[in-house]
């Protein structure tokens, strides 16, 4: 079989694997964007705390194993975003959400004392840190929000 016989081969094939994907999934069961058990509100948190430019604060993969473990929950190093997804999964009682928000508040304050410290060694660095800090005093300000939104009795 030579190169040209090859490339119709796999032309052929990936077109009947098209073909295949376009018929399974004409009911929107391969939309892979929208995982079920994932509540808007996690979307939203995800959008708002986890991207250091939004919140100030970068939660690596160990952030997030260690403050699950602080709950006393265990999960493996995976993706950031299947990290949170499985930290926030067991979430259902306003106390889980409280108890998530403290997690996440205590990982905020030990990294802007942080950059308070760096600020006070390094004077020229201040304006970039204390950005960053206000970041994540109102990323801690959303999480209340978003505590009184979804889990208090006061909107129902």
């Amino acid at each position: 079989m030579d190169i040209k016989d090859l490339n119709e081969l796999r032309g052929e094939f990936e077109q009947m694997q098209r073909q295949v994907m376009d018929q399974s999934c004409e009911d929107g069961s391969c939309d892979m964007d929208t995982p079920e058990d994932y509540p808007d509100y996690l979307k939203a948190i995800y959008a708002e705390i986890m991207p250091p430019v939004k919140s100030g604060i970068y939660f690596s993969r160990w952030d997030l194993k260690r403050m699950a473990e602080g709950l006393d929950e265990s999960f493996a190093i995976d993706v950031r975003e299947r990290m949170f997804k499985n930290f926030m999964q067991w979430v259902a009682t306003p106390e889980d959400f409280r108890a998530v928000i403290e997690q996440f508040s205590k990982n905020m304050d030990m990294k802007c004392e942080m950059y308070r410290e760096y600020s006070e060694r390094y004077p020229s660095s201040k304006e970039i840190f204390e950005s960053k800090i206000q970041k994540a005093e109102k990323a801690k300000k959303y999480f209340q929000k978003v505590y009184i939104e979804f889990f208090t009795a006061e909107n129902d």
